[in-house]
Order: C-alpha cells, then sequence, then structure tokens
C-alpha cells in the first residue's frame, strides 16, 4: 500500500511540481501518521499527519487521484485527518497549500499565516487550524482569565 501512495504522491504532487520522482519512502517519514483512501483495492488518497510539537502537527503529501477529484475525497480526508491529530492530542495543524488548492483550504476554515512565496515552478502558501473541540476553546480561555 505504501508502494501505491508513493507513487499516487508522484503522479499528483511531483509531477506537476517538476519535483525529482520519490523511488522509496523518506527517512523522515518513519514517525509520520500515514493515512490513505482506498477504492476498489486501489490507493486514490493520501496524506501525512508530520508531528512538530506536542501541540502542532503539519498536514502534508496531501493527493487524490485526478480520476477521483471532485467527488469529495479530499475533503473527507482532511476531517479525517484533523480528528486523527486531535486524538493525539494535537491543537493545531498547519500546511502548505499551493495557489490551485487555497481556496479548497480556505473552505475547510483554514487561515493563510503566510504571504506567498514561490518553490520551484510552484505558488505557496501556509495554512493552520485550530482544532481543538469548543469546550476545550473556553476551558483555555476560562483559564487564562482565572487563573
Amino acid at each position: 500500500m505504501y508502494c501505491e501512495a508513493l507513487t499516487l504522491r508522484n503522479k499528483e504532487l511531483k509531477a506537476s511540481s517538476g519535483k525529482a520522482f520519490l523511488l522509496k519512502a523518506p527517512q523522515e517519514e518513519r514517525k509520520d501518521i500515514h493515512l490513505i483512501i482506498k477504492q476498489e483495492a486501489h490507493v486514490v488518497g493520501t496524506l501525512l499527519l508530520h508531528p512538530i510539537s506536542a501541540k502542532c502537527v503539519q498536514i502534508k503529501q496531501v493527493a487524490i487521484d485526478s480520476r477521483y477529484q471532485g467527488a469529495g475525497l479530499g475533503k473527507n480526508l482532511l476531517i479525517y485527518a484533523e480528528q486523527v491529530a486531535r486524538n493525539f492530542g494535537f491543537c493545531f495543524v498547519f500546511l502548505t497549500g499551493r495557489q490551485q488548492a487555497w481556496r479548497f483550504y480556505e473552505k475547510l476554515h483554514y487561515r493563510s499565516i503566510s504571504d506567498d512565496y514561490q518553490e520551484g515552478q510552484l505558488i505557496m502558501r501556509i495554512y493552520k487550524k485550530d482544532i481543538r473541540s469548543p469546550l476545550e476553546k473556553i476551558k483555555e480561555r476560562e483559564m487564562r482569565t482565572n487563573g
């Protein structure tokens, strides 16, 4: 399955960015949380959760097979990734998004935290989202004001 996910990432991400294809698993992904979507026994979506700190995790390598785009799989995968991150105790997620995905992330309530920048052939922007539950946010606010 991991090889299928790498192939999908090469097809949907690396080819359009002009970056070198991945031929084997990058060492830095060993501790990442790997999520996939399978349809008819094939990997059609993938995403990695890369822990940055005890409270923050990076979402990276989000790829949906172009034949399945527009069916809500990316949205569902991102929402599920946020739930997984929350279950692991993370409070915030951030990601680096390509220009063509900015509206997608903004519709899912991601907030831009950077100026646009160029990375190779792509225009990029960094997004962040607070994934704590409303109750957790209220408790934190009360602790700050009463503590």
